[in-house]
């Protein structure tokens, strides 16, 4: 028997489980998030404007054929809680479960996909984090579509600033150049069709800047997918 089933029913009582979004208290100690706060999360439909306008914005750059996107990321709401928990909180789990909403979306719109690709972090910022959440969010993806997380096909090459406070054209100079192929790359990404996954899209300078590598490596499609788009 699990050491967890004697030990867990105990911390449960010294440290009951509640929302890391509003603080309601948890019946099921396994969830991070209530379910009135997944409901209070504005979903991303084909025909919301912000879906529409990212959209348009990606593709007009020429190296993104298509996104999916599940929620909207709205400040003091309660993905800005998610996401900062799955980012500074390795609340790991989350990013599974974001990414298993993505993989069902990609199933309704029956997109095919060779490999799933996620967005690489800088290695500081790898060593200092300990993990990239977007490859939890691929993982949790994969869980859905069967298709294979590659992390060895690119890397992050800048350690570029914040994106958060930059002007649009700020954020474009700020991720020039900012990833490249890792070697022997061309091998896997030859011919295929990928999804890049992050957590959160708002300029999509990171998604083009990334998806530009790609197709000089060979990739033949690049679909962009996030947990949530941005303002």
């Amino acid at each position: 028997m699990s050491i967890q089933k004697f030990t867990r029913p105990i911390l449960d009582f010294l440290y009951p489980p509640v929302c890391i979004s509003c603080g309601k208290l948890l019946q099921d100690g396994s969830q991070k998030v209530c379910n009135d706060c997944w409901k209070a999360i504005p979903q991303v439909t084909q025909y919301l404007p912000l879906y529409q306008e990212t959209r348009l914005k990606l593709l007009s750059e020429g190296n993104i054929s298509d996104l999916v996107s599940c929620f909207v990321f709205e400040k003091e709401g309660p993905f800005q809680d998610i996401a900062h928990a799955l980012k500074y909180k390795e609340y790991k789990s989350l990013g599974v479960e974001l990414g298993i909403c993505i993989g069902e979306a990609l199933k309704e719109r029956n997109l095919g996909i060779d490999i799933l690709i996620p967005v690489p972090l800088h290695r500081i910022k790898q060593r200092e984090r300990g993990y990239n959440q977007s490859e939890f969010i691929a993982r949790g993806i994969a869980a859905v579509t069967g298709n294979p997380v590659v992390s060895n096909a690119v890397r992050r090459i800048r350690h570029t600033t914040s994106q958060t406070k930059l002007t649009l054209e700020e954020r474009r100079k700020n991720m020039d150049h900012a990833f490249e192929p890792i070697p022997c790359s061309t091998n896997i990404l030859s011919g295929k069709k990928c999804l890049l996954v992050d957590d959160v899209i708002t300029s999509g300078a990171t998604i083009h800047s990334c998806a530009q590598v790609l197709h000089s490596a060979g990739a033949a499609i690049v679909i962009a997918a996030s947990a949530a788009l941005a303002e």
